[in-house]
């Protein structure tokens, strides 16, 4: 009888166990799903959607405005003549399209640097900040009247591809923590489930 009991106390004792340490796998599991889904929806898919708008813009421009097609014409194009049609052209763009993208961009890093899984990208993200940040006070001296002004931080060129890598990393962990293999097919097609039949 004592050994019915015993062996009873610990299949009871290891059901316990076994369902603590599953609960707690779950709520570990439940907790990486959700900040992975918070990486997406509020850092990495909203500054990729920015900067790659801001990116292609600037390319548009460029191609539209310089007088062979290469940022390097373009920029001696608004030098030789800060009143000339090219230099106009990039005050517009620079305070109609670009700076508020660029101004999108540094808000959700601002915002959301919390959500950051790659330690890689803060230089760039910084920069992206700082050349935000100093591009106010080349607008507000072009709308004061003073078309000489500029900023010296450059615009980091590198972020565009560097958060694209990121973004699809990421989208991989979800897909991964949801069960779903990188093509995003959940485990079981038609054809294998029709070949386990």
């Amino acid at each position: 009888m004592a050994t019915k009991i015993g062996s009873g106390f610990w299949a009871l004792a290891a059901g316990s166990l076994f369902a603590y340490f599953n609960a707690k796998s779950i709520e570990e599991r439940k907790a990486r799903i959700e900040r992975v889904n918070k990486q997406l929806k509020e850092f990495y898919g909203p500054l990729l959607a920015c900067i790659t708008a801001s990116r292609t813009a600037w390319h548009a421009m460029v191609k539209q405005h310089s007088p062979d097609g290469t940022k390097d014409a373009l920029g001696m194009a608004i030098a030789a003549d800060l009143n000339g049609p090219e230099a106009r052209a990039y005050r517009v763009w620079m305070t109609e399209v670009l700076q508020p993208l660029n101004e999108r961009a540094a808000r959700v890093v601002t915002e959301h640097i919390d959500l950051l899984d790659s330690p890689g990208l803060e230089p760039m993200l910084l920069q992206l900040v700082a050349a935000t940040s100093a591009y106010r006070v080349t607008l507000k001296r072009w709308k004061d009247g003073d078309l000489t002004a500029s900023t010296g931080i450059k615009y980091p060129d590198k972020l565009a591809d560097a958060v694209s890598k990121e973004f699809a990393r990421i989208k991989r962990r979800q897909l991964a923590l949801l069960g779903a293999d990188s093509s995003g097919s959940w485990g079981w097609s038609g054809a294998s489930w029709r070949s386990k039949l």
